[in-house]
């Protein structure tokens, strides 16, 4: 029989690697799925008449009920597909404490997506919706970079981008390629790195 002081530690031992270990298990296919949801979003937002800062400014009524609408889903599903998709692929990989770690990166991105929720509420209700697609990369990338801290270091790396480009976008002349920019974070951002993960790491 052990005797309390190896039990005691042999727990500190597991809880310091618990409290060290990182969810090195990124699923390339749902990358790739969130990059497509992302075109595949910023092709009805053209559609809508909403791709340049300038027309955003004039949505109202049931036009911008339905962009936010889309909008929020997207992100909502996006972060949904990765999030269970580490966690399957950690499965795979036979990575332990994949739940636990699973809720790690949840918590870390919160507070930035929380932040980006409220702020897209106060952009709705003042009408300044030229400010939104700056606003989402800015709180993405941020939480983005939040989540890398239990994660790989390949998700940093889009969380950086992604900021970048949010700041790019607030100011002229970026300002008025702020769908470009967006659509080179969050759809091709996505993709790419999906592809590279699926490549290299496995789908």
């Amino acid at each position: 029989m052990p005797d309390s002081a190896t039990v005691t530690d042999l727990r500190q031992i597991r809880l310091a690697l618990e409290n060290n270990a990182r969810l090195t298990s990124v699923s390339g296919v749902a990358l790739l799925l969130s990059g497509l949801l992302a075109f595949v979003a910023i092709g009805i937002t053209s559609n809508l008449g909403a791709a340049s800062p300038a027309a955003r400014l004039k949505l109202e009524g049931a036009t911008l009920e339905a962009l936010a609408l889309l909008w929020g889903a997207t992100l909502i599903v996006a972060v949904a597909l990765n999030l269970f998709g580490m966690m399957w692929r950690a499965r795979l990989d036979g990575q332990p404490l994949a739940a636990r770690l699973g809720k790690r990166v949840l918590f870390a991105m919160l507070p930035a997506l929380f932040v980006g929720g409220v702020l897209t509420l106060g952009l709705l209700v003042h009408q300044r919706l030229d400010l939104i697609f700056s606003v989402w990369m800015l709180c993405y990338g941020a939480a983005l970079v939040a989540a890398s801290s239990h994660s790989v270091t390949s998700v940093k790396f889009l969380g950086l981008w992604t900021l970048f480009c949010g700041a790019l976008a607030l100011f002229p002349p970026a300002s008025a390629l702020d769908t470009m920019l967006f659509t080179g974070t969050f759809g091709a951002g996505h993709l790419l790195l999906g592809i590279w993960v699926g490549v290299r790491y496995g789908w």
